[in-house]
């Protein structure tokens, strides 16, 4: 019958070892306290499941938004007890340095430690949040929103009330300038991810497109040195313009115009090189269109050259995606001029030829002197086609660039005629009148009208007198 009583003994001091195992093992270290951040991204550590899994996701919720508007780094930490041997102040700031609460730079963070078993909580804030958030005020809403909370046994409330109180002070407009200074430093922190590293990219990827791009263009375009230097400079100064055209438009119509530097951040860099980069790469590319009209007397020599040098640099859309509307526009030029380009027949109905307008640039003996100067001024283009046999030809006129800035000479009747051509003869200024002359001249006979006319140069008071010059 003793053995009973020995084994109930037994079995109540192992009991109560293992209890004792157990309330020992609450007793956090620094160390044994579970990082949130390393969890599931989370911001509360509840390791003794106090909360409840309800309650922590809300409150990750709540702090997510909180960092969000305020960019202050919020962990919350929760236990039964910690160590006996330290203060309630000592453990929550070790706990803060050990995980490293708050960016390197503005040291933005904020920690509130909750001993549930040894009723204790405390605030650790970072040198950068101490401004707005001193020991007083965050005493002052834990006593409001905190305490009360507890007294009733619901953590997860008076913690949500506190961090909500803490986000009205700190978005007060008297904390405007310390707000301000979060997000500038924590902006700085982050330089080497948002400024840097993906302006070194966007740099040596244009660097890259534009060697290739030019390469491909210096194969493909063969022009003279002289029209070579005078292409380089149109497309240099295109780039420019465009560059220059872009940032003016983007500081007035997006920040305000002189508010510039209060808006932009580092962050911001590499969008507006990258908007900068592909204008340019635009313009360069315009260029190289330009260089091959000028290479190309005859349009469908000219059309070819572009679609193939578009066939090779369609990627530049990647880059730019402007190339892409010229590259469409082009091709709808190119199905328009199908039936432009289709072979007329014969008398014989045999398909003729068509003369390269690239090796007969001056259409003899097909073109009389007037065509030629309408396809000089751009008032039309001229397709020749001739029969294999050499004995019939055909002469197609199409519009021009210029068409519509001429009309037809009442004396030649060919198309290059100039209306409303205006040379100025004195300038205007506010004490007398100026003159100018408004002359309507042909570009091939020079048959002309002048009109001349006074103007004033403050009001505009303008009287015509007409004169008739002709040959």
């Amino acid at each position: 019958m003793l053995h009973i009583p020995l084994f109930k003994r037994f079995a109540l001091l192992f009991f109560l070892f293992i209890a004792n195992i157990a309330f020992a093992q609450k007793a956090y270290q620094v160390k044994d306290i579970p990082d949130p951040k390393n969890n599931g991204g989370g911001y509360v550590s509840d390791p003794d499941g106090i909360l409840g899994i309800d309650a922590v996701s809300h409150l990750n919720s709540t702090i997510a938004d909180f960092e969000r508007k305020t960019n202050v780094q919020v962990a919350v930490v929760v236990v039964n007890d910690f160590d006996h041997d330290k203060e309630d102040f000592d453990f929550a700031y070790e706990l803060f340095n050990t995980w490293g609460i708050g960016s390197k730079t503005s040291n933005n963070g904020l920690l509130l430690f909750i001993s549930k078993e040894r009723r204790k909580y405390r605030f650790i804030t970072g040198t950068g949040a101490e401004g707005v958030l001193p020991d007083v005020k965050l005493k002052h809403i834990a006593e409001q929103q905190l305490l009360p909370a507890f007294r009733e046994n619901d953590f997860a409330t008076g913690i949500t009330n506190a961090i909500n109180a803490i986000g009205e002070v700190i978005l007060k407009p008297e904390n405007k300038s310390e707000l301000n200074q979060f997000f500038t430093q924590h902006d700085s922190s982050n330089h080497l991810e948002n400024f840097w590293l993906p302006t070194g990219v966007i740099c040596l990827l244009f660097w890259g497109v534009f060697k290739i791009v030019n390469r491909q263009a210096k194969n493909t375009i063969k022009t003279s040195k002289a029209d070579n230097n005078k292409y380089d400079k149109i497309g240099k100064g295109c780039a420019l313009a465009m560059m220059i055209t872009f940032v003016t438009c983007f500081i007035f119509f997006f920040f305000g115009g002189f508010q510039l530097i209060e808006k932009i951040s580092l962050k911001h860099v590499p969008v507006i090189l990258y908007v900068v980069l592909a204008l340019a790469l635009f313009g360069r590319y315009l260029f190289h269109i330009s260089a091959l009209r000028k290479m190309h007397n005859d349009d469908k020599n000219f059309f070819n050259s572009v679609s193939n040098f578009n066939k090779k640099n369609f990627w530049l859309i990647i880059f730019s995606p402007l190339v892409l509307i010229t590259i469409i526009i082009y091709l709808f030029k190119k199905v328009k001029n199908i039936s432009r380009f289709k072979p007329a027949l014969d008398s014989k109905g045999k398909e003729m030829m068509r003369v390269d307008r690239d090796i007969n640039i001056e259409g003899e003996p097909f073109l009389t002197r007037g065509q030629r100067k309408e396809e000089m001024v751009k008032a039309y283009d001229y397709d020749i086609w001739e029969s294999t046999d050499h004995k019939e030809h055909l002469i197609k006129p199409w519009p021009a660039e210029a068409y519509n800035s001429y009309t037809e000479c009442p004396a030649c009747y060919f198309r290059t005629y100039k209306l409303n051509k205006r040379v100025t003869t004195r300038e205007a200024t506010y004490s007398h009148d100026g003159q100018a002359k408004l002359i309507n001249e042909c570009s091939f006979c020079k048959k002309n009208r002048i009109y001349k006319m006074d103007y004033t140069g403050h009001a505009g008071r303008i009287r015509f007198i007409i004169l008739f010059f002709g040959q």
